[in-house]
């Protein structure tokens, strides 16, 4: 999909779009200083997440049109078809309320559209390195790395002040059903119920990797035996230097591994910036964000 056809479509749809291209960070921010009426942003998540975020607390209406290659927010919305089918529909909108999840440390705030966590998958992140761009070969290299140690993380939780510990392979806490490359770690997540998914994986030598990585993939990682999936407004954990992605970025982004530790058992620890043994607070933003969605398919 080319720009002229994209602004065809949208002058089909009833719009007078004006098109303004964000090569830069920079560009955003004006775009969307200067945007009046409908923003109409077209990309992969990592697109929609620099525009969403931008717009808390705002009064401006977004529509989003997937072009990535996980789409796992247009996926939690329920948006199928091509990109100018998508366009198209925007002659006959549904309004909705898209919530985010916020997430508040020592280093300042972050917010997310899909996801934050730590362990298993956080941990393949930070092996694989986002900030070098995108690799398939060094996602299997990361993928195969990470596997190959037996660890787990000590998490201490409190999910709407209850209170939790084990050791775990991972805790997601999810807005959407998927993250990363559709990993599905809640099939069940609505990112419009004013809610979190929170999904707790413990450590037990009965359950293999493959196994679940392969529920994440098919959506059936609840059905383990060792998972457990609780909904919440608030969850604080005790971070000791894991890591932690927000989305499919790591967070804080200025950390680095501890290369001298010995342990190979475990998640290696960051340099701490900060005294160790720090809490770190997620929550949802109910509707955070106006959503116009395309309408209907012609057939449904």
């Amino acid at each position: 999909m080319d720009v002229e056809e994209a602004l065809d479509a949208i002058r089909d749809a009833g719009y007078e779009p004006v098109y303004r291209p964000t090569r830069h960070e920079g560009d955003l921010d004006a775009a969307l200083a200067h945007a009046d009426g409908l923003i109409v942003a077209a990309g992969g998540d990592g697109t929609l997440r620099a525009v969403i975020t931008r717009l808390i607390h705002h009064e401006k209406p977004l529509a989003v049109i997937p072009m990535g290659t996980a789409n796992n927010v247009g996926a939690a919305l329920g948006l199928q078809g091509k990109p100018i089918e998508l366009i198209k529909r925007l002659a006959d909108t549904r309004h909705v309320n898209y919530d985010l999840g916020r997430i508040q440390g020592p280093w300042g705030t972050n917010y997310f559209l899909e996801g934050a966590g730590f362990g298993l998958f956080a941990d393949i992140l930070h092996t694989y390195q986002p900030q070098k761009g995108k690799s398939i070969l060094r996602g299997l290299e990361a993928f195969r790395d990470t596997l190959s140690k037996d660890y787990a993380v000590t998490g201490r939780l409190w999910i709407d002040d209850r209170h939790y510990s084990d050791n775990y392979l991972l805790v997601e806490i999810l807005n959407t059903t998927a993250v990363g490359p559709r990993l599905q770690f809640a099939p069940d997540a609505d990112p419009t119920d004013g809610l979190l998914d929170v999904v707790r994986v413990r450590k037990d030598t009965r359950e293999g990797f493959l196994s679940y990585m392969l529920n994440m993939v098919n959506g059936g990682l609840q059905e383990l035996e060792t998972v457990e999936v609780t909904q919440a407004r608030e969850i604080r954990f005790l971070w000791t230097g894991f890591s932690i992605h927000v989305d499919a970025e790591l967070w804080p982004p200025e950390a680095k591994r501890d290369q001298g530790s010995s342990d190979d058992t475990n998640i290696r620890p960051f340099h701490l910036p900060v005294p160790e043994e720090q809490t770190i607070t997620v929550d949802v933003l109910p509707g955070a964000i106006k959503l116009w969605l395309p309408g209907p398919q012609e057939d449904e």
